[in-house]
């Protein structure tokens, strides 16, 4: 096995869309075994991926989405394939943003052909930006040419629906299983050729990752620590970005914004010229005219179970909640879509939400909905209005 456990390239993120039972692990093993020959496997030891025991990602206290992972490198682009358990570790992994998904690799089985929660999937990372994604349609027990045929004009209206061409979103065909079980080293082998033919749609179509250091600023105010004549120190942690002593800096959110210079940091206490009382908790450091205030946005949001929130309560038609946005809890009213009257613990939908009093965000700022102090669900914002 061609193994190593350091890479010169910086990871891209990508992760296995498609419903239970349709190939994802095994598509995914299929691939392992074929970059064993072709590329490298990142592995801190020698267990396949088939064999790992399944990790747990910690979103917030009692919140979390459970996946096995493998790390491949080949012509030169480096991939960590995230591969979840069931169709709401993927929700949750998506809306909350947690590993920085940069792509997707979305399976259907012919068989069982395209399904709500497949569709719902790929909807989902569509509206979140993560719109790099390559197909495969697993045929594996098909052998009814017309059925293929059906199902991968299904996908492709799928994916035009989501403004994706055919030239970006290609679709390969093949069997996972007969991949996998194929002993042979031949590439070109009927067995393999679709997997070869899938890591080439990878490495054209997936774009370089994205280093956050290169972003625009941002660093919301976790704590005010000392108010002087003309200037404040705050606790802060940079999420994207970078800041230095003498940079230009805007501070936003919750009022008018504030332009100014940073002029101390020491660890995480930043000092910048101001005046006492002008900043809070719940504004935002940044780069200058990158981000803005909004009152009003899109959503897509996860409500919590039972065991998770600790607690069972659904979200209806103007619900008046509460949205934790950097550090604060701000009122807030909702609006369903016309088709649903209400969400359901456990499920997702998009509604449109309005703050009361105007915090930063853009697309992809994550937050949590709260009820009666109690934490609900987790959204991402797909639009500003």
């Amino acid at each position: 096995m061609n193994k190593k456990n350091t890479s010169s390239h910086q990871s891209l993120p990508i992760c296995m869309l498609g419903a239970e039972g349709h190939g994802k692990s095994t598509l995914t093993s299929a691939i392992e075994r074929v970059v064993e020959k072709i590329g490298t496997i990142h592995s801190e030891s020698n267990t396949e991926f088939i064999n790992q025991l399944p990790n747990h990602h910690q979103i917030c206290d009692g919140v979390g989405f459970t996946f096995r992972s493998i790390d491949y490198e080949t012509s030169g682009k480096h991939y960590t394939q995230i591969d979840c358990e069931t169709h709401q570790d993927i929700v949750k992994l998506l809306i909350s943003s947690a590993l920085d998904i940069q792509g997707v690799l979305w399976v259907v089985d012919a068989e069982a052909g395209v399904t709500h929660e497949s569709v719902d999937q790929v909807s989902i990372a569509n509206s979140v930006k993560v719109s790099n994604i390559v197909s495969f349609l697993n045929v594996h027990n098909t052998e009814d040419e017309e059925l293929v045929n059906i199902c991968q004009q299904e996908m492709r209206e799928i994916l035009t629906e989501c403004g994706l061409s055919e030239k970006n979103t290609p679709i390969l065909v093949g069997d996972v299983q007969n991949a996998v079980n194929y002993k042979t080293v031949n590439l070109g082998s009927d067995h393999w050729k679709p997997i070869v033919d899938t890591i080439s749609a990878l490495n054209s179509i997936m774009p370089e990752p994205i280093h956050k250091s290169d972003l625009h600023l941002v660093l919301p105010i976790q704590e005010i620590v000392e108010e002087k004549k003309e200037s404040v120190t705050f606790l802060g942690e940079i999420l994207q970005g970078h800041l230095s002593v003498g940079q230009s800096i805007d501070i936003v959110g919750k009022g008018e914004r504030i332009k100014t210079k940073c002029l101390n940091i020491k660890e995480q206490e930043i000092t910048v010229e101001s005046e006492p009382d002008w900043l809070s908790v719940g504004q935002v450091v940044c780069s200058p005219k990158t981000v803005k205030a909004h009152t009003e946005f899109n959503s897509i949001v996860y409500l919590l179970n039972q065991e998770e929130s600790g607690t069972h309560i659904p979200i209806v038609e103007n619900d008046k909640l509460e949205i934790h946005l950097w550090g604060v809890d701000v009122p807030a009213r909702i609006q369903l879509p016309p088709d649903i009257s209400i969400i359901s613990p456990s499920s997702n939908s998009e509604i449109s939400i309005t703050l009361d009093i105007p915090l930063v965000m853009e697309v992809g700022t994550t937050f949590e909905i709260k009820k009666m102090d109690i934490r609900i669900g987790l959204g991402i914002v797909i639009e500003v209005v």
